[in-house]
């Protein structure tokens, strides 16, 4: 009987734990649309066009050449790894992003 009302504390525990979405893109070339619906957006590779919608609280772009329009969140962070890639984003609430970027000639920018 124990063993039953543990099943049942543990399932009511993970169904209270809010779950973040995480959206991704790995390839070459590529145009697409990604919905992170408040998680993480990771794109890989170079010189895709990506649209990221749903206010994500992470974007992770490593590569070169890529070109994305990313919503973020309040107070989202945007991390960009290589060389030439170009980040413009928004907020809701015109707040500034946290922004990281390693590499080169990378340009990210707020399209108020």
């Amino acid at each position: 009987m124990t063993v039953i009302r543990l099943a049942i504390a543990i399932s009511c525990i993970a169904a209270s734990m809010p779950a973040y979405a995480q959206s991704s893109f790995e390839g070459a070339g590529g145009t697409t649309e990604l919905d992170c619906d408040g998680g993480t957006a990771t794109i890989e590779g170079a010189s895709n066009i990506v649209t990221v919608t749903g206010q994500c609280t992470l974007l992770i772009v490593e590569g070169a050449g890529n070109r994305v329009q990313v919503d973020l969140a309040p107070n989202g962070e945007i991390r960009v790894v290589g060389a030439s890639n170009e980040v413009v984003w928004t907020t809701p609430d015109g707040s500034k992003a946290r922004v990281s970027i390693t590499g080169a000639d990378n340009r990210v920018s707020n399209s108020r």
